[in-house]
């Protein structure tokens, strides 16, 4: 950021030096050159200045001619513009990595947060408008605070160099020249909130339309299954118009700044332009050479101006998608390790689940929640422990409680005696092994579906899918293990989906299973031959199921109904 203010610094005097050089290039021209027989002594100021170069100059034109001397003066001012050129370049050059690297480490950070946030988070906003905040949320940000940050560190450096120029040359006309800047001001900051309200309300119709498509690409099958078509566009294209319209508003709003300044400033240079040649034909202190001068720097000021003022709104546009984007950073994770967790690397004795009551939203009180309620129980290594009731009752809530992807409201679990909370968060996790009925697969091979997050071997990946029974169709498909699957693994059937979410549980090697309706999607004679699969696999494993079919309960050492968040029945099947 220095370097950039710096070369910043370097290029705006380099470039005011050019300018100065029309003073001795038009004295050259209209021969008003006046000979000086003696150097005068250095001092800083414009006129001092301005007398040692036409002692110089002077002798120049006695020794070469005008002519040369006009040349002379080209060419030096070639040589600085070159020169200022090349630190706008450097300012660039220094510029790129904080441009690149600040967006580079906002999508980082976002995706660290999002991965770790808990599901809770996640229940509040649409994944559209997630999305939209990753994608065009983080770009109006590139656009806006970064680019408005180059602005920051360029055009007021040359507007304060190019003003205390002018204050050089003419006090008083500098002086009136500022009077534009708070008429100017104030008409800014109107325009601008109007553009920040408007700005903040578009972000909001951008998400909602995101959404929309999100869901719209997930239940096509139902949209056209129910003949909802039309019924869908309309929901569509009621927040496209809804959009446009404010979109098209910002954008009038938005354009009207940059106008705006130059109006005023042509306005002004006019008065300069009139007050100045007064004080020209009254013999002041500036000349016809100096007057041009100061007009040449002032009109070199509005561009940098327009800009800030260009920045301005943009700030202003971009900073409802800031506001979005801190939300996720500044998100509570509620899921907190202690300063000082405890490793667990196995699963010894037993899991107890003591008096644990649940809710999604803080409480205060046991009595308000509603998903969990006093749920005791014991799992001991090595027991298989089914959780049966109806949709609803709280099972799936259950299990989720023993990775930790929600901390439950009061009472605890122990594992092997200690609280879940002393665990390491990543170590209790590394426990763990899912299966679910909502089968989770990413767009790519089934070789890295089922090594998902660890560094395996083919040998290893095969056999987790033969005792998955899924060796034989992956063999079948066009690049077998290689095969990329789709998106969310689209171009499986459902049995095929689960049978590579079991493999991948089976590839871990986890010391407590989790199956979460794992078996649903598969008919009835392949649940059975996975099943036994499962038992066989798992027999020296703590499993914990939570069933649909009665008869995937068979080999059970326990059956837990659940029924409206609290234990209905517990039946040890081994008495």
């Amino acid at each position: 950021m220095a370097f950039m203010a710096l070369a910043n610094l370097f290029y705006s005097v380099f470039h005011v030096f050019s300018l100065a050089l029309l003073i001795p290039f038009l004295s050259v021209l209209f021969q008003q050159v006046e000979p000086i027989a003696e150097k005068p002594e250095f001092a800083f100021s414009l006129h001092a200045i301005n007398d040692t170069f036409n002692f110089y100059l002077g002798q120049l034109i006695t020794n070469s001619g005008s002519l040369y001397a006009l040349i002379m003066i080209a060419v030096t001012m070639i040589v600085l513009n070159f020169l200022g050129n090349l630190f706008r370049y450097m300012a660039q050059f220094f510029s790129a990595p904080i441009r690149a690297g600040m967006i580079y480490q906002l999508r980082k950070d976002l995706y660290t947060k999002l991965i770790n946030l808990p599901f809770s988070f996640f229940s509040k906003i649409k994944k559209g408008d997630l999305l939209n905040r990753f994608g065009t949320d983080v770009q109006e940000i590139e656009w806006s605070v970064v680019q408005s940050i180059i602005i920051i560190c360029r055009d007021p450096i040359m507007i304060v160099v190019f003003l205390a120029t002018m204050i050089k040359v003419n006090l008083p006309l500098t002086l009136i020249t500022l009077l534009i800047f708070p008429v100017v001001g104030y008409l800014i900051s109107l325009v601008g909130t109007s553009i920040q309200k408007n700005a903040a309300k578009l972000q909001q119709l951008l998400a909602s339309v995101s959404a929309i498509y999100d869901e719209t690409i997930g239940g096509l099958r139902i949209i056209k299954g129910y003949n909802a078509i039309d019924h869908a566009n309309k929901k569509f294209q009621e927040d496209t118009a809804a959009h446009y319209k404010i979109n098209k508003k910002i954008f009038r709003v938005y354009e009207l700044g940059a106008p705006l300044v130059e109006l005023l400033s042509v306005v002004t240079l006019l008065i300069v332009l009139l007050i100045g040649g007064v004080f020209v034909l009254k013999n002041s202190n500036l000349n016809g050479e100096f007057f041009l001068f100061f007009v040449v720097l002032f009109s070199r000021i509005i561009p940098p101006a327009r800009h800030l003022v260009t920045m301005y709104y943009t700030l202003k546009k971009g900073l409802p998608s800031l506001q979005r984007i801190l939300q996720i950073l500044d998100a509570d994770e509620k899921i907190y390790e202690k300063e000082r967790p405890l490793s667990i690397s196995s699963f010894l004795q037993h899991i107890l689940y003591k008096e644990v009551y649940f809710s999604y939203h803080e409480v205060e009180k046991k009595e308000d929640c509603k998903i969990l309620q006093d749920i005791s129980f014991e799992i001991k290594k090595g027991e298989k422990i089914a959780l049966v009731g109806a949709s609803g009752a709280g099972k799936s809530t259950l299990v989720d409680l023993l990775p930790r992807f929600y901390d439950l409201s009061f009472g605890e679990i122990l594992i092997d005696g200690k609280n879940i909370k002393e665990y390491r968060t990543n170590d209790l996790r590394n426990l763990f092994g899912m299966v679910s009925q909502d089968v989770i697969l990413f767009h790519d091979t089934v070789f890295n579906n089922i090594a998902f997050g660890r560094s395996a071997s083919r040998e290893e990946v095969e056999t987790a899918a033969k005792a998955a029974f899924a060796h034989d169709f992956i063999m079948e498909m066009e690049s077998g293990y290689h095969t990329v699957i789709g998106d969310r693994g689209m171009t499986l059937s459902g049995g095929q989906r689960q049978r590579l979410s079991i493999a991948r549980a089976l590839l871990k090697k986890p010391e407590i299973i989790i199956l979460d309706e794992a078996t649903s999607a598969l008919d009835y004679e392949s649940e059975l031959v996975i099943q036994e699969s499962l038992n066989e696999a798992f027999k020296n494993h703590t499993v914990i199921i939570i069933a649909h079919r009665e008869e995937t309960l068979r080999n059970m050492d326990k059956i837990i109904t659940v029924k409206d968040g609290k234990i209905y029945e517990a039946t040890d099947c081994k008495k």
